[in-house]
């Protein structure tokens, strides 16, 4: 399975979820099938992260468009919390942080070991005090993604990290984020490879988008 493929997944889930959030909120079925999208979402970021060929941009393409987002959302919810996108910028500034950290440690070299752990303690100081979408679990998970260099291990490290989000979730009462875990079948069949049809702006595009179709429903049915 490419990564052309995970993404058409965790599109589609992501709707269904965010449909039943704004359209259905008493189904509860829309938010269980929903489970699967942020995973293999989150997964897939690390997969960019380690594979884009400019950070940068990447990552301020990821922020911007999670800021546009966050205005929209502060606008219409009236309610202030760090939304998805933004979750996954805090991802990446770590990923690029233990990068260096993991690099250092070959070379016995600690500085960037000390940035990286002070980092992470600041992320989740964080989310303590803000509400950041799926917290502090959700910010690490694309970092274990990032962790090793074979998908063996990645795929292990991630999974501590999807237990560890399931059980923070069903803490504070979500008792169907335990489903997320059945991403994992559709990223161990995922081959590392981008997929003949790639849509990579598409992607961008359809996570406002399909969040300004759903909104506009829900207030025509009002």
């Amino acid at each position: 399975m490419t990564s052309f493929w995970l993404k058409i997944i965790a599109a589609v889930t992501m709707f269904i979820d965010h449909m039943g959030m704004i359209l259905f909120p008493g189904q509860i079925i829309f938010r269980v099938i929903g489970r699967l999208a942020f995973p293999i979402y989150a997964y897939c970021i690390a997969e960019g992260f380690r594979y884009t060929k400019d950070r940068v941009k990447y990552f301020l393409r990821i922020f911007i468009l999670g800021v546009l987002c966050q205005i929209v959302y502060t606008i219409v919810e009236r309610d202030i919390y760090l939304g998805i996108l933004l979750t996954f910028s805090l991802s990446m500034i770590l990923m690029a942080l233990q990068e260096k950290c993991i690099r250092g440690l070959r070379r016995r070299e600690y500085r960037f070991c000390a940035v990286y752990i002070i980092s992470v303690a600041a992320v989740f100081l964080l989310t303590c005090v803000i509400h950041v979408d799926y917290g502090f679990v959700g910010v690490m998970l694309p970092v274990l993604a990032a962790l090793f260099p074979d998908k063996t291990r990645r795929l292990l490290a991630f999974a501590v990290g999807l237990t560890a989000l399931s059980f923070a979730q069903y803490k504070m009462g979500s008792t169907t984020q335990i489903v997320c875990l059945l991403a994992l079948v559709p990223l161990a069949l995922y081959n590392g490879k981008p997929g003949k049809y790639r849509l990579k702006y598409f992607f961008y595009i359809f996570y406002p988008a399909h969040l300004v179709l759903l909104y506009a429903m829900g207030f025509l049915m009002r």
